[in-house]
C-alpha cells in the first residue's frame, strides 16, 4: 500500500481542522469605555492590566477617602490656602491627563483598533478611529481645562500673599476736576465744630482746631503693627480694608481706605467681634517711634495745622509720602512697594494703638474684587434684610467699581433683599443716603454685608470652587497675613458663625468723641469696648460642640 506517512497524514490533518472562533471586540466600544479607567480593558478581555493601567485612579480616590475618613478639614484648609497644594494639584492633573491618553490608546489597539490604512478598513474599524481620537481630545480638554483652573489658582494665591498688591501700582489717575458734579465717594469733609475757635471753610470742615489732645509717650505700648506670633496672646486679630483703588475718577491715591473693620477673633472658642473704624477719625495714637513727631504724640493736628488734614483715612499717605523718616520702621524706600508696605505698617500700628491688641495682620481689598469675591461666593445672590431704604441723596455722584460714568439713582428699598455684588458694594459703600447721611450708618452696612456672607456661604460646599474663586478675584485681594499659616486661619474662621459675632461701631455715639476727634476720655473707652468685646458673645454656639460653633464641614 502506497501513501504519505501515517504522521504527515496527523499533521494534515491538523492543519486543517479549524480553530474555535475567537471573540472580537469593538475598538470604538473599548475606546468609549475607557472613560473609566479600566473599564474598556476589561471590556476586551484583559481585566489584570486594567486594574494595573487604573492605579493612579483608585490612588487618588484611595488619597482622598482617606482625608474625608480622618480628617476632612484638611483638603479644605490646605486647598484655601497653600500654593503648594494647588501647584501639586495642577501637576496630578496634567499626570492623569497623560495617563488617561495611554489608558485610552491601548484599550483600543488590543481591541484590534489601528490607525494604519485607515480609509480602506471595514467600516466599522474606519469609524473607530475618529472615535478613540475623540475621547482622547475630550479626557485631554477635561484635564487640561482643570488644571488650568488650579493654575489660575496658583497665580492668584501668588498675587494675594505677594509683597505688594498688584492693584496698587499704576494709580496715577488724577482727581475729578471741580467742574465734575460732587462725587458721592471722592469727598471726606468734617461737620462744622462748634467749638472751633475759627471759621468753617466751605466744605464744612474746621480751619482751626480746638485745644489738642496729648498723649503721654510713657502710656501708648509699642506694637510695630507685625506679629511675630499671632496665636501667642490667645486672639487673632486682623484688620480689614477696603480700599478705593482701581482706574479712574477719584481713585487715585494708592491706599485709601474706604472702609476698615477690625475682627478679633478667640482662638480656642472662634468667639469674634467686629469693630467698625469711622475714616474720619482724627487724633488717633501712634506708636512711640512715630508719635514723638507729633505735637499731640498722634496723628492730628498741631498749632497752625487743620484737622481735616489728619483723618485717619490719610495715614497711609502721611507715612508713604509725607514723612517717611517718621516710619521708617516700617521700612524705607521710595518703590511702590515699599511706599505700600511702609503706609500699610503706620495703618496697622495706629489701629493697634487704638484698640490697645496687637493687630496680627491685615486683608485688603479693592472695589472690582469686593463684587467678584461677593459674585463667587454667592452666584445667586446674598439675601439681606434692609432695615431702612438706602436711597442716593440728589446732587451725589456714585463712582462705579469699574471706574464708569458715575451714578445718580441709587435705591435700595427697605426689607428682604437679594443683592449681587455689584448692589452689595453699592449698599455697604453708599454715602449721603436720605435720612441716613453718615458714614455711621455706612459702616452698619458694611457689617451687615459680612454678617450676611458668613451665615450664607458654607465653606466646605465651596472647596471645589476654590481655585475658581481665586481666579475671579483677579488680583484684587491682599494680605500680610503669612501664607504658612493660611491653612490654620481658615479653620479657625470656619469656626466663626453670625450668632457668636458681635458687631461694633467706634462712632462718636459710642465713644463720645466729637466728630470722631478722640482724646484721653474717648481712646480710654475704646480701648474698653475691645477689652470687653467678646465677653457678650455666647460660646459653644453656632452649629457645633466645640467652641465658638466648631468647624462647618
Amino acid at each position: 500500500m502506497t501513501g504519505k506517512p501515517l504522521s504527515t497524514a496527523k499533521k494534515r490533518d491538523k492543519r486543517a481542522r479549524p480553530k474555535s472562533p475567537e471573540r472580537s471586540y469593538s475598538p470604538a466600544v473599548a475606546a468609549i469605555l475607557s472613560l473609566i479607567p479600566g473599564l474598556g480593558h476589561a471590556y476586551v478581555g484583559r481585566p489584570r492590566r486594567g486594574l494595573i493601567v487604573a492605579i493612579p485612579w483608585i490612588a487618588v480616590i484611595v488619597a482622598v477617602l482617606l482625608v474625608v475618613i480622618f480628617d476632612h478639614h484638611a483638603l479644605l484648609f490646605a486647598a484655601t490656602g497653600s500654593t503648594a497644594w494647588l501647584t501639586d494639584l495642577t501637576l496630578v492633573l496634567l499626570g492623569l491627563l497623560v495617563c488617561h491618553a495611554f489608558v485610552v490608546v491601548d484599550a483600543y489597539w488590543l481591541a484590534g483598533g489601528s490607525l494604519r490604512g485607515i480609509r480602506k478598513a471595514p467600516r466599522g474599524v474606519r469609524f473607530a478611529g475618529p472615535v478613540m481620537i475623540g475621547i482622547v481630545l475630550a479626557t485631554s480638554v477635561l484635564y487640561g481645562e482643570a488644571a488650568s483652573v488650579t493654575y489660575s489658582g496658583v497665580n492668584a494665591l501668588s498675587n494675594i500673599f505677594a509683597p505688594a498688591p498688584i492693584f496698587i501700582a499704576g494709580n496715577g489717575t488724577p482727581g475729578p476736576s471741580s467742574s465734575m458734579p460732587l462725587d458721592d465717594n471722592a469727598i471726606d469733609t468734617l461737620p462744622p465744630d462748634p467749638t472751633a475757635s475759627g471759621s468753617i471753610g466751605a466744605s464744612g470742615s474746621p480751619l482751626a482746631t480746638k485745644a489738642p489732645v496729648v498723649y503721654s509717650l510713657g502710656d501708648l505700648p509699642n506694637f510695630t503693627g507685625t506679629a511675630t506670633n499671632w496665636a501667642a496672646d490667645g486672639q487673632l486679630n486682623v484688620l480689614l480694608i477696603g480700599i478705593d483703588a482701581g482706574p479712574g475718577g477719584s481713585r487715585y491715591s494708592g491706599l485709601r481706605p474706604d472702609s476698615m473693620i477690625l475682627l478679633q477673633v478667640d482662638i480656642a472658642t472662634g468667639r469674634a467681634a467686629m469693630y467698625g473704624i469711622p475714616r474720619n477719625m482724627i487724633n488717633v495714637p501712634l506708636p512711640p517711634a512715630s508719635a514723638a513727631h507729633y505735637a499731640c504724640h498722634c496723628f492730628g493736628a498741631g498749632p497752625g495745622q487743620l484737622n481735616a488734614d489728619f483723618l485717619i483715612d490719610y495715614l497711609w499717605n502721611e507715612a508713604a509720602n509725607v514723612h517717611p523718616s517718621w516710619y521708617a520702621q516700617y521700612g524705607t524706600g521710595n518703590s511702590t512697594t515699599s511706599k505700600f508696605l511702609r503706609g500699610l505698617g503706620a495703618l496697622q500700628g495706629a489701629v493697634s494703638e487704638l484698640a490697645n491688641v496687637q493687630v496680627d495682620g491685615t486683608v485688603v481689598i479693592n472695589l472690582p474684587g469686593f463684587v467678584a469675591l461677593i459674585n463667587a461666593l454667592a452666584p445667586n445672590g446674598l439675601s439681606i434684610d434692609v432695615p431702612y431704604e438706602v436711597k442716593q441723596e440728589k446732587g451725589y455722584g456714585y463712582e462705579p467699581a469699574n471706574g464708569g460714568k458715575d451714578v445718580y439713582n441709587i435705591d435700595i428699598k427697605a426689607g428682604q433683599q437679594i443683592m449681587n455684588g455689584t448692589v452689595a458694594l453699592e449698599y455697604a459703600r453708599l454715602r449721603h443716603v436720605v435720612g441716613y447721611d453718615s458714614d455711621y450708618y455706612r459702616m452698619k452696612r458694611q457689617q451687615l454685608v459680612l454678617r450676611a456672607v458668613r451665615d450664607q456661604v458654607d465653606p466646605c460646599a465651596l472647596l471645589p470652587q476654590v481655585p475658581a474663586i481665586l481666579n475671579a478675584l483677579g488680583g484684587s485681594v491682599w494680605t500680610n497675613l503669612p501664607e504658612s499659616d493660611a491653612p490654620t486661619i481658615a479653620a479657625l474662621a470656619a469656626k466663626i458663625g453670625t450668632s457668636n459675632t458681635a458687631d461694633y461701631s467706634l462712632d462718636p455715639t459710642t465713644t463720645g468723641a466729637a466728630y470722631d476727634m478722640l482724646d484721653s476720655t474717648s481712646l480710654a473707652k475704646i480701648r474698653g469696648i475691645v477689652a470687653n468685646g467678646l465677653n457678650t458673645v455666647p460660646a459653644g454656639i453656632g452649629g457645633g460642640s466645640s467652641g465658638g460653633g466648631g468647624l462647618s464641614c
